[in-house]
C-alpha cells in the first residue's frame, strides 16, 4: 500500500479509524494558528477538536500498552528483563522519530531567531513538562512526555512488587496499580485546585491540562479499560450501548457543557479535577465497539489504515515544523476566503507527503531494527 509493507490482515480497522479521527482532529484544530479568520462555527469547532483528539490517542495507546503489559506480567519466569525488553521495543518505535524530530526543530529554531531554545535539555528527557508547562518550542511534546512516564512508572511499580511478593495475584495487582495511579492522580489535581488560581481556561490547558504529573492517569484509564474487557466479556448489546454513551459523553463535554454555561471561570473544580478524567472514561467506553467494526470498502480501509500508520510521524511534523515553517515564510495571520482555504489545504497537503516521507525512510526502518536486537 503506498509503497509501504502493511499487513491489513493484522490491523484492526476499528482503532485504525479512531487513531485516523484523532489525528485529523489535532491537525484541525492547530490549524486555527494560520488565521484568526475561518468561519465563525469552524473556528469555534477548532478551539476544542485538539483536546478530543489527544484523549483518543492517550486512550487507545493506554489500551494497547494495557494489553502487553497484562500479558507479559503473566509469565511465570516474569522479570526485570520482560519490563527491560518492553521499554526497548517501546523505545524503538517512539524515540528514534522523536529525537530526529527534535534536532530540525533546535535547527529551524536557531535559523528563524537567532537562539537555541530555552530549557532544551529537558526534551532529551521528557522532563520539559513534568511539573510545569513547556516553553514556546515543540509545544506538541507535552503528550509524549506524558506517555513516557507512563510506560516507566507502571511496570517497575508492577515489577517491584512481583519481585518481592512472588505469590501476589497478578490479575488484581493489575487492577490494583492501575486503580492507585488513577486515584493519587486524581488527589494532585485535586490538591492542585485547592492551592492554585487560575484565571482562564488558557491557563488550566498550560498550566494543568499539559504537565505530566497531572495528566499521568490519562494512560492508565486506558490499562483499566483492557482489564475490564479482557476479564469480564460484555455482550453486543452492551458493547453498543456503551458506545453510545460514550459518544453523548464526549458530546456532553464538549459541546452541551458550554450551552448549559458551565465554564471554566464559573465551574474551575470540574474542570481541575473531573473533566479530564470523565473524557477518558468516554473514550474508553467506546473501546469495546471499536473491536467489531469492518471496512468493506478497500479504498476507505487502505485511506483509514494509512492515516493511522502515519499518525505519529504527522503529529511531531505538523506543527512546530511545518506550520512553523509555512508562516515564517509565508505569512498568513491576514488570509481569509480562498486564499485561507488555499493555504489549509497546501498545509495539509504537505503534512501528508513529509509524514509519509518521514515513515517510509525513517520511523519504519528504526521501528524494524527492534525485531533484529
Amino acid at each position: 500500500m503506498f509503497g509501504l509493507p502493511i499487513n491489513l490482515e493484522k490491523r484492526i480497522p476499528g482503532l485504525d479509524l479512531a487513531r485516523s479521527l484523532a489525528i485529523f482532529l489535532v491537525v484541525f484544530s492547530h490549524s486555527l494558528w494560520i488565521s484568526e479568520n475561518y468561519p465563525p462555527l469552524v473556528k469555534w469547532l477548532m478551539h476544542f477538536t485538539a483536546t478530543i483528539g489527544v484523549e483518543i490517542f492517550f486512550a487507545i495507546s493506554g489500551f494497547l500498552i494495557g494489553k502487553i503489559v497484562y500479558r507479559l506480567i503473566q509469565k511465570e519466569d516474569f522479570s526485570f528483563q520482560d519490563v527491560r525488553e518492553f521499554w526497548k521495543r517501546r523505545w524503538f518505535r517512539t524515540l528514534p522519530n522523536y529525537y530526529l524530530v527534535l534536532l530540525i526543530n533546535i535547527l529551524l529554531w536557531y535559523l528563524i531567531y537567532g537562539k537555541i531554545p530555552e530549557r532544551i535539555g529537558l526534551y532529551f528527557v521528557y522532563l520539559q513538562n513534568f511539573f510545569s508547562h513547556s516553553p514556546d518550542f515543540s509545544r506538541i511534546s507535552w503528550s509524549l512526555s506524558v506517555e513516557q512516564f507512563c510506560y516507566i512508572i507502571g511496570p517497575v511499580l508492577l515489577y517491584l512488587f512481583i519481585r518481592f511478593i512472588p505469590s501476589i495475584n497478578r490479575k488484581k495487582l493489575f487492577l490494583g496499580i492501575t486503580c492507585g495511579i488513577i486515584c493519587v492522580v486524581l488527589l494532585i489535581r485535586f490538591w492542585f485546585h485547592e492551592t492554585h488560581q487560575l484565571a482562564s481556561i488558557y491557563e488550566w490547558n498550560e498550566n494543568l491540562r499539559k504537565v505530566s504529573m497531572y495528566r499521568l492517569d490519562a494512560i492508565y484509564y486506558g490499562f483499566l479499560a483492557y482489564y475490564l474487557y479482557v476479564n469480564f466479556p460484555i455482550s453486543a448489546t452492551l458493547t453498543k450501548l456503551l458506545f453510545v454513551l460514550g459518544i453523548l459523553g464526549i458530546f456532553t463535554l464538549h459541546l452541551f457543557i458550554f450551552y448549559w454555561g458551565i465554564s471554566f471561570e464559573t465551574h474551575p473544580g470540574f474542570f481541575n479535577v473531573l473533566y479530564l478524567s470523565l473524557n477518558s472514561v468516554s473514550i474508553c467506553s467506546l473501546m469495546p465497539y471499536l473491536f467489531t467494526i469492518t471496512i468493506t470498502s478497500r479504498k476507505v480501509l487502505n485511506a483509514v489504515t494509512l492515516l493511522s500508520v502515519l499518525s505519529y510521524s504527522i503529529y511531531l511534523l505538523h506543527y512546530t515544523i511545518i506550520l512553523h515553517s509555512m508562516k515564517v515564510l509565508v505569512p498568513s495571520d491576514h488570509l481569509e476566503g480562498i486564499p485561507l482555504l488555499v493555504y489549509t489545504l497546501l498545509y495539509w497537503l504537505l503534512i501528508l507527503v513529509f509524514s509519509y516521507l518521514l515513515y517510509r525512510f525513517f520511523e519504519r526502518p528504526m521501528t524494524d531494527l527492534r525485531e533484529k536486537k
